[in-house]
């Protein structure tokens, strides 16, 4: 009799924890539908948010106000009128007051070569056309109408995407970017892509060339979910 009385025991306690483990994941499913929702609803995305709010247990979390560890997934997204596309968001330490503030944010996205190209010309005024070729960013313009190719090294500096010229192809002849005429050749050096309009406390750190463009990492400390627009 005893022994069953332990069974029974063991039993209830596994129903027990069963049940609070399902409402655990239940009120975890439920805030992340409502991260998605509030996301579409302040920024300009394509496709529905992916959300994955981590961390167990999550009831204790929201009992601290303080959510561990959040990430998002957005198919595309216009940010500060910048169109970019496979976009990660990892928020850490998530306040679950008004307004939310993360901790730590760190967001991921590429941009195209239809968007470099608009914010290299916005900001320098050369008529080129950048692109990816072979692994490499390249910026093409023509020259006496001959094809000119410049071949780029993308780097963050003072919070703006800046290039080093590696290499620039004259038709089928690789010239020095020096024996090009003034306003062109410093016009490529000084070649910059600003990504404007980040939200307050979120800085560009790193830059890589990818197949679909070009892959940005920003982030920053202590940034307010409100200005995620």
């Amino acid at each position: 009799m005893r022994a069953r009385r332990v069974v029974v025991g063991v039993v209830v306690l596994g129903v027990l924890a069963a049940g609070v483990v399902v409402a655990d994941r239940a009120a975890a499913s439920a805030a992340e539908h409502r991260v998605a929702a509030e996301i579409e609803a302040r920024m300009h995305v394509t496709g529905t948010p992916r959300v994955d709010v981590g961390g167990f247990p999550f009831l204790t979390q929201l009992a601290t106000r303080s959510i561990d560890r959040t990430t998002v997934h957005l198919d595309a997204a216009t940010l500060g009128g910048v169109e970019v596309s496979d976009v990660d968001l990892d928020l850490h330490g998530v306040s679950v007051d008004t307004p939310a503030v993360a901790d730590r944010l760190v967001v991921t996205g590429t941009l195209s070569p239809v968007t470099l190209t608009r914010l290299a010309v916005n900001s320098s005024g050369l008529k080129v056309e950048l692109g990816v070729e072979a692994g490499t960013l390249t910026a093409s313009t023509t020259l006496l109408g001959v094809p000119l190719v410049a071949v780029l090294a993308p780097r963050v500096e003072s919070g703006a995407i800046r290039v080093d010229v590696t290499t620039v192809r004259l038709g089928s002849l690789d010239v020095a970017v020096d024996t090009l005429p003034g306003a062109l050749a410093d016009g490529l050096r000084g070649l910059q892509i600003p990504v404007n309009g980040l939200p307050d406390g979120i800085a560009l750190t790193a830059v890589a060339v990818v197949p679909g463009g070009a892959r940005i990492t920003a982030g920053g400390r202590t940034v307010s979910l409100d200005d995620l627009r």
